[in-house]
């Protein structure tokens, strides 16, 4: 089942349409026979799209509900806002429709000035991510399309060579298109003239990740008729706005299973636990979860700072656990050659640094820095602004997501948990909680609806760690934790930076 929620226009009669008006409150319902679910054929997908879905490395022989529900209103036009909890298909439901609208009119003697389609990221990983799925697409159609991403550290000569032609389907950030606007490589005029579809996809991070006025420049330049689409995994006050800034008489499409608040944090496939444990126990319960093989790989990890990562990755390396540290200090590529090694499996535990947190340390540091005034030789690494690991990043086949650090709010641990459980595989987590932040596991407790009665939703004593079994390694770990020093730290930090840079550039 699908709510489809279609804005009524207030010039229909009051008495005669008083049921409509009430379902501007309560959306509309539109229900799906289970039995008989549509194909992509019925759904009047190009068959040519169809090959193209076949050909992937996992082909994909039928829609999920939100791609029966955001295709075909698509194909017809509508202004839709698709809200589904993530790993269920969203970027298929308007990338499919997008081409086909496009393929339609390929042949089209009409001269364009700009690109027909944009595509809105919150983070460079993200539009990397959509860029490639596109371009996969468009190759296996064998299509005269073409598609580009513009990057964060891109000069205007760079831009100019990209927006030649100029391309049918622009993949970026608001940054990006901003920056190509301020330097003349996009023309106001251009874009109202030439745009037919403008999708923002992640829309609840669009704004939290700082673009709300690189937004509403872009915005004020989209012309009516363009068809707007916004994708979200939540509901937020953020996407009430997007909504109201871009979008006219949308159809609003929720899947059931993040209809109410409990079903749309945490999927039913995840089961979430905790352990507590000092500060400065945490090293030797993290390595007793993975050198006992006490959680299922592969692992994504999450810290608050990036220093802690290092010092984790050090950690875990002397005693043979290989890892990686995924920051926003490395650049974009350098960040996709891990992702990448990552999904092909060639190690199983990576450790990211969360954004949100690293950007508020680190905005602290620079203030510490100025008023110390001390030597730039130590200032630190110029963070990419347009990194985003905890949502949205397509990681593969990742079974088990554990909180190092705990997140500052239960936003954070919704967005953080979302990496595993994808596309309704199982999945869990474990969050390491010191003393200093059971207050925060208590607001996410409160937050998720935690109680008896609800076992999707418990957050559970994690059954399978022992007190013996920390114990046993307690000696070893606290005399390695001591040979990880903060120079050792620095110095790995560096080391790291280079070899990244160097492997990406292979």
């Amino acid at each position: 089942m699908v709510k489809a929620d279609k804005t009524k226009e207030k010039k229909e009669k009051e008495s005669e349409h008083k049921q409509e008006i009430q379902l501007n409150e309560e959306p509309d319902v539109v229900e799906e026979e289970d039995d008989e679910a549509q194909s992509f054929e019925e759904l009047g997908l190009d068959p040519r799209l169809i090959r193209a879905l076949n050909k992937k490395e996992i082909s994909i022989a039928e829609p999920t509900p939100i791609q029966r529900a955001a295709i075909p209103l698509i194909l017809q036009g509508k202004d839709v806002v698709a809200r589904a909890k993530t790993g269920s298909g969203k970027t298929l439901a308007y990338l499919l429709p997008l081409l086909q609208k496009l393929l339609s009119t390929a042949d089209s003697n009409r001269k364009k000035l700009s690109p027909s389609a944009f595509i809105l990221v919150p983070s460079g990983e993200l539009c990397q991510q959509v860029y490639k799925e596109v371009s996969s697409l468009i190759d296996s159609c064998k299509a005269q399309l073409k598609v580009v991403q513009l990057t964060s550290n891109m000069p205007a000569s760079d831009l100019r060579n990209a927006l030649a032609g100029p391309p049918d389907i622009l993949v970026s950030t608001p940054s990006c298109v901003a920056k190509s606007l301020s330097v003349g490589v996009l023309k106001s005029e251009s874009i109202n003239d030439s745009l037919e579809i403008l999708v923002l996809d992640e829309a609840d991070l669009l704004l939290s990740f700082g673009y709300e006025e690189d937004l509403k420049a872009l915005t004020a330049l989209v012309p009516r008729r363009c068809q707007c689409l916004l994708m979200s995994a939540t509901s937020s006050a953020d996407v009430d706005k997007l909504k109201k800034l871009v979008l006219h008489n949308p159809y609003v499409l929720t899947l059931p299973e993040v209809e109410g608040v409990k079903d749309e944090v945490i999927p039913k496939n995840v089961q979430q636990f905790w352990v507590s444990c000092g500060d400065r126990d945490k090293l030797v319960h993290i390595l007793a979860l993975l050198k006992l093989d006490l959680v299922q790989k592969k692992v994504l990890i999450f810290t608050n700072a990036i220093d802690m990562s290092f010092r984790l990755k050090l950690f875990l390396e002397k005693f043979g656990i290989k890892s990686a540290v995924l920051n926003a200090e490395l650049p974009q590529n350098s960040r996709l050659h891990i992702l990448e090694e990552f999904n092909a499996g060639l190690f199983d535990y990576l450790i990211a640094t969360d954004d949100r947190e690293t950007k508020e340390k680190e905005k602290a540091n620079e203030g510490s820095l100025a008023e110390t005034r001390k030597s730039k030789k130590h200032a630190k690494q110029k963070l990419d602004s347009e990194f985003g690991v905890v949502r949205g990043i397509d990681f593969k086949n990742v079974h088990t997501v554990i909180n190092y650090d705990m997140p500052l709010s239960a936003n954070g641990y919704v967005h953080r948990i979302g990496r595993t459980g994808r596309a309704y595989s199982t999945g869990s987590s474990v969050s390491l909680v010191s003393p200093d932040e059971m207050e925060i596991l208590e607001e996410i407790k409160s937050f998720l609806g935690d109680d008896e009665n609800n076992e999707s939703n418990v957050i559970s004593p994690y059954p399978l760690l022992t007190k013996n079994a920390v114990e046993s390694l307690r000696y070893r770990a606290e005399d390695t934790a001591k040979s990880v020093t903060k120079i050792a730290v620095r110095e790995a930090r560096a080391q790291d930076l280079r070899n990244e840079i160097l492997n990406s550039e292979k």
